[in-house]
């Protein structure tokens, strides 16, 4: 088997594991979102604790075999692989925005007096909803780059059209969560 075809390998699976983790901390993010009492919150924040290792792990083994491959087929002076990377080191400073509040709301839920109202608070931070709907996008305008190779308009365009998809779809679902565990809990009733 040749190296190219393994550096490849690891390319496609770094990017099912990125999938994969914005999939499950998607899931999470939404019921988390939803949750109408302090234990169901705690139920969902822990869900998957390895999600962070995994996201930042794919990501950084998809831009050593992505610089890699590039480099092996002298593609550098096309547009699409530099703004694919640029539109990567925009991912990761996002991940780690959510991360932080992420782990602020687990201390908070771990605390021996939970302020309740604090932690429904930081779990509609319009901050997660935006930052998880942007990644998804440009993770999607990515793909699109990669599989078109357009050149450097089109890919911008192409991620600028992902990121307002993004932007967009965090004023869209988020009106749907924007209603109160109290009042979501009695409207059941």
């Amino acid at each position: 088997m040749m190296f190219y075809s393994v550096v490849l390998f690891v390319h496609i699976v770094s990017t099912l594991g990125i999938v994969a983790a914005l999939s499950v901390a998607a899931l999470t993010l939404v019921r988390l979102r939803r949750a109408t009492t302090l234990n169901e919150a705690r139920l969902w924040i822990e869900v998957a604790p390895g999600v962070p290792a995994l996201a930042i792990g794919s990501l950084v083994f998809l831009l050593l075999s992505g610089i890699h491959m590039t480099a092996q087929m002298s593609a550098w002076t096309l547009a699409w692989p530099r703004v694919a990377v640029g539109t990567l080191f925009l991912i990761g400073p996002l991940g780690a925005v959510t991360g932080r509040r992420l782990r602020a709301i687990q201390l908070a839920c771990a605390a021996k007096k939970p302020d309740e109202s604090e932690i429904f608070g930081k779990l509609r931070d319009p901050i997660l909803l935006f930052s998880m709907n942007l990644r998804i996008a440009l993770v999607l305008g990515i793909v699109l780059l990669m599989t078109a190779k357009p050149g450097l308009a089109e890919s911008l365009s192409v991620v600028g059209a992902f990121a307002l998809l993004g932007i967009a779809a965090t004023f869209l679902f988020g009106r749907r969560d924007a209603v109160s565990p109290v009042a979501r809990a009695e409207s059941r009733q």
